[in-house]
């Protein structure tokens, strides 16, 4: 039997927005080239180098109609499973049903644990124990807050193996790449932060998304003056 990609499912109604992809991936931060819009509310997520198709994103999920003919293709092939929904080898339209019929108006369990961490900033070691249990809830998108949390918190060394991991996957943001640059200086390795920095401005170009990215590409110079 021919392996079919199974999706993990991120539902954030106070987004209004909904994701399915294959475990360990995001969909923020990665580059256009690898999204196949089948409307304006959906598209679908291919891998790298004109991957495969590992899953979808529907947007303003409260007025989606999977049953539009403008989106008749989502009941078509490729064809995914859903462990959480209990569905095999299911097209992108019959998950959106599913996953409708069994979140509702609620958010999925990463979720509430996410809106936990964000609520709390002002509680640092409270915050990261969050932003761990969000990664351990299948989350990968708390990679990004737990490196910097750790970062913030003097541990550069636990915060650098995360912002790292981020930038492999969520590659097409300025901040991610600025973010994995401070953990590297942090460690020394200069070499390493000047190329994330690099990136960085390359991405403030092509993206318009401004960061600090020169003043510390400037402050890298200098200490090596």
């Amino acid at each position: 039997m021919r392996h079919r990609i199974p999706l993990y499912i991120n539902h954030a109604p106070e987004l209004d927005r909904r994701e399915a992809l294959e475990f360990g991936l995001v969909a923020d931060g990665t580059p256009p080239e690898q999204w196949e819009g089948v409307s304006e509310e959906f598209g679908y997520f291919h891998l790298p180098e004109d991957g495969p198709i590992a899953g979808f994103v529907v947007k303003e999920v409260a007025d989606f109609d999977p049953y539009d003919p403008e989106v008749s293709r989502i009941w078509a092939e490729p064809h995914f499973d859903a462990p959480v929904l209990a569905l095999s080898n299911a097209s992108a339209g019959e998950i959106v049903v599913a996953t409708r019929a069994q979140f509702g108006a609620a958010s999925s369990f990463n979720r509430l644990i996410f809106d936990m961490a964000t609520a709390s900033i002002d509680e640092p070691e409270m915050a990261l124990n969050y932003w761990r249990n969000c990664l351990e809830a299948g989350d990968s998108m708390a990679h990004f807050a737990l490196g910097y949390t750790l970062l913030e918190q003097g541990h550069p060394r636990d915060a650098y193996r995360h912002l790292r991991h981020y930038v492999e996957i969520a590659s097409a943001h300025p901040w991610n790449w600025v973010w994995y640059g401070k953990a590297a200086t942090a460690l020394g390795e200069t070499a390493e932060a000047r190329a994330a920095y690099e990136r960085a401005l390359e991405l403030e170009a092509e993206t318009g998304d401004e960061t600090d990215a020169a003043e510390l590409l400037a402050a890298l110079d200098e200490a090596a003056a």
